[in-house]
């Protein structure tokens, strides 16, 4: 993998850096923001760009750096799940397919219904001042096509995989390019991260079912929703502290222990001190109903 091939933008506070990791894909990644990524691949005659960094203003200088670089346009944008910072930026794509899976559009929907509404954006601008400008360009986008499982994109003899996981939130997806042996795993991964595993409609037993399925696939790089960009041994290494996890709340359950009790194994540090306990509540009602 290459060093950092260019930076973008002039203002500190949203200033985001470009990986070219393959002679088709590359990764932008904004490191003040728990270095959250997106990512852009490109077929023979287009270009699918994944997750769109918090801002549009980010959103707009990755499009033009992608479309410059590759000579083509961006003909479709993936979200891989409907959290703001991977899709704020989305304004940016209104002229392409916008495309997510079905559960992040119905995810996206209540959202706006409950959530995202002015007042909310009003708070953020107050808690981050020096934002302010950015915020206000953004626009919540809803996908315009969905898929429930899986989807597949082919180029002639090129073609990017789309799966839905339902992991780390409901709708949780990620994209697979084969011929690049590059994988976008979404939120299931944030390298060398504990995982955030409390996320209300989380599923812990898909989020298994889909680091399996990736460890199945060719790869030879990971790019994680957030973090750096790993190989794929770090998947594994991620699945056996989820099962160990799965195991302790089990056992917890079994002794008929409480959430406080049960026994986390050693992994990464959280980056705050709610992830833990969050997880231990999540994870003890999660397999609590389900056992």
């Amino acid at each position: 993998m290459s060093e950092p091939t260019c930076e973008i933008m002039t203002a500190p506070t949203i200033d985001f850096t470009i990986d070219e990791i393959t002679l088709r894909t590359i990764v932008a990644t904004y490191e003040d923001y728990f270095s959250v990524t997106a990512g852009a691949i490109a077929l023979d005659d287009f270009i699918i760009v994944i997750d769109t960094l918090i801002y549009p203003r980010q959103a707009k200088k990755f499009r033009e750096h992608a479309e410059a670089k590759f000579g083509l346009p961006v003909k479709y944008l993936f979200i891989t799940h409907f959290h703001g910072d991977h899709h704020y930026g989305s304004a940016i794509f209104k002229d392409v397919e916008i495309f997510s899976s079905d559960a992040t559009i119905e995810r996206m929907k209540r959202k706006m219904k409950e959530g995202w509404k002015q007042e909310d954006f009003d708070r953020w601008k107050e808690e981050d001042p020096e934002f302010a400008e950015y915020i206000d360009e953004i626009e919540i986008i809803l996908p315009s096509a969905g898929f429930e499982i899986e989807r597949t994109i082919s180029n002639n003899d090129l073609q990017v995989e789309f799966y839905h996981s339902g992991g780390h939130c409901a709708g949780e997806s990620y994209a697979y390019f084969p011929n690049e042996k590059v994988l976008f795993a979404g939120d299931d991964l944030a390298t060398r991260q504990w995982p955030y595993i409390s996320e209300p409609c989380g599923d812990p037993e898909g989020w298994l079912r889909a680091f399996e399925h990736m460890l199945s696939l060719d790869v030879n790089l990971v790019v994680p929703g957030h973090g750096a960009i790993v190989e794929p041994e770090h998947i594994k290494e991620q699945l056996d502290h989820l099962r160990e996890l799965k195991h302790a709340v089990l056992r917890a359950i079994s002794e008929g222990k409480g959430s406080d009790d049960i026994e986390i194994p050693e992994f990464y540090e959280p980056a705050a001190d709610w992830q833990i306990p969050r997880a231990r509540e999540f994870l003890y009602n999660y397999y609590s109903k389900v056992r």
